[in-house]
């Protein structure tokens, strides 16, 4: 999150206050490029309390909550109950939030949820063109260093992706969110804005169509498009053989994987043991045979029904019908003779 958060809360329940020490209903008070907004505030023994509602808007950035707290004497504040941090394509939920102005630094609790809306430009030939996702992260606890350009996420974390659809409702985003294109999960999550780097560590799991990798740490580099598996590493990858239809399953154990999303491509170094698990005609070709092999047996059945129906003794093998699909010339009968 960004210093924002820690001034707006810093002002409204500072600058709000001091001017109004007494219950006061919807005050609007504007300091420099900051609007805040609040129903109802109250001040006792050093502490300031706001009700009925908070509101802080500064340039693109809004920041609410149903109550605030901010405690003179610790410089602490805190947000209460429906906190919600809304900036362009991104949007902080949570139950519970602490802002401290002196180290510049933030920490919710409470389910909290960020939501990132990610561009991402693709290169088809010649053409260039770009699509939307949605990231969503989830975790026990969220900590902001904004001095450092550092994000923490803590307990539980789990990120996930999903296709960016305009317009839709919270329920067709519930139910989107239940097909992630990519799902990453982890015990500490820690971000670095400016160098665009993501490091997962303990227990990570990550999943994709066609990849599933865990290890006890990853470094993602989005410069790059590259993630780095340490520690147990271990990739379980389908892919395509050269010059067929068919699927294979390549497993991987080693000291490092590397694996590039955007290529599909794995790497592994150090330690290396590869398995790959041939697999299966797909597609076409198999559909094709079955359909030979229940129109032959239709077209047996419906012989002999005719057969029977003129009175003729039927003396087809049944055995034939489970033989494969193809030609095959009849031996016996009174045909030897020829």
């Amino acid at each position: 999150m960004k210093k924002f958060i820690t001034n707006i809360l810093l002002f409204s329940l500072t600058m709000i206050i001091t001017a109004f020490p007494q219950v006061k209903a919807q005050t609007t008070i504007s300091t420099g490029d900051m609007v805040i907004t609040s129903k109802l505030m109250t001040f006792h023994n050093g502490i300031y309390v706001a009700r009925g509602g908070i509101k802080a808007e500064q340039k693109d950035s809004t920041m609410t909550a149903d109550r605030g707290i901010y405690d003179q004497e610790l410089e602490v504040i805190k947000a209460i109950d429906n906190v919600k941090v809304t900036q362009p394509d991104t949007v902080l939920t949570a139950d519970y939030l602490e802002a401290y102005p002196k180290e510049d630094r933030l920490v919710a609790r409470g389910n909290p949820k960020v939501t990132r809306i990610i561009e991402r430009q693709k290169k088809n030939s010649s053409e260039e063109s770009s699509s939307k996702t949605r990231v969503i992260l989830t975790c026990n606890e969220v900590e902001s260093f904004n001095k450092e350009d550092r994000f923490l996420a803590k307990g539980d974390v789990r990120v996930i992706e999903v296709e960016y659809r305009d317009s839709e409702t919270e329920e067709e985003a519930e139910e989107n969110e239940k097909k992630p294109i990519t799902e990453i999960t982890c015990e500490y999550l820690e971000m670095f804005s400016k160098e665009e780097k993501a490091i997962c560590r303990n227990n990570v799991v990550i999943v994709t169509d066609t990849l599933t990798a865990t290890g006890d740490k990853a470094i993602y580099l989005n410069l790059s498009s590259q993630v780095t598996i340490v520690g147990h590493a271990h990739a379980q990858q389908v892919s395509k053989e050269k010059g067929s239809n068919k699927n294979q399953t390549s497993e991987l154990f080693a000291n490092k994987i590397l694996y590039y999303p955007d290529e599909e491509r794995t790497i592994a170094v150090g330690n290396v043991h590869a398995t790959v698990y041939p697999g299966s005609d797909s597609g076409k070709k198999d559909k094709d045979k079955d359909k030979k092999k229940d129109k032959k047996k239709k077209k047996k059945k419906a012989k002999k029904a005719e057969e029977n129906a003129d009175g003729e003794s039927s003396e087809v093998d049944d055995s034939l019908e489970d033989v494969p699909a193809g030609d095959f010339t009849e031996i016996g009968g009174d045909n030897n003779d020829e």
